[in-house]
């Protein structure tokens, strides 16, 4: 019977073998194609992420180029609203000096006095009041 058992064994064996040795070699292979699928896949995706970084860069240098325009321009709008301030001060200052100026004074002309001023002073003040006998009366 063993002997039988040594003769069984290498003829059942080697089929057995032959299988398990095509399936190891189909699992290889699979694997290999999904690797080679896997790394294809990512080659894309840096391929797209190559394009978005250009495009992003892109993106930044047209952004970069309106926020110097806009930079520019505000400076501009800076320096006119400083140069106008400037000029606002100036003429505000040349008001002050002519308002706080002294008026020129002329020896010929004589300024009237305090007396002067009583005389003309409107009518219902303490020189103007008239006695109450010569105010006209009105009527309804």
């Amino acid at each position: 019977m063993r002997e039988r058992l040594w003769i069984i064994i290498p003829a059942a064996g080697f089929p057995f073998l032959l299988v398990l040795f095509i399936v190891l070699w189909q699992s290889l292979q699979q694997q290999n194609r999904t690797i080679q699928d896997l790394v294809q896949q990512l080659e894309g995706l840096e391929r797209v992420e190559l394009r978005d970084r250009e495009g992003n860069r892109e993106l930044i240098e047209q952004q970069l180029g309106v926020l110097q325009t806009r930079q520019q321009t505000l400076q501009r709008q800076i320096s006119n609203l400083e140069s106008w301030q400037r000029a606002s001060g100036d003429r505000e200052r040349a008001l002050w000096n002519r308002i706080q100026a002294p008026f020129p004074t002329n020896p010929d002309v004589d300024l009237p006095d305090n007396r002067d001023i009583e005389r003309t002073a409107p009518p219902g003040g303490p020189s103007s009041q008239q006695p109450s006998s010569q105010q006209p009366i009105l009527s309804p």
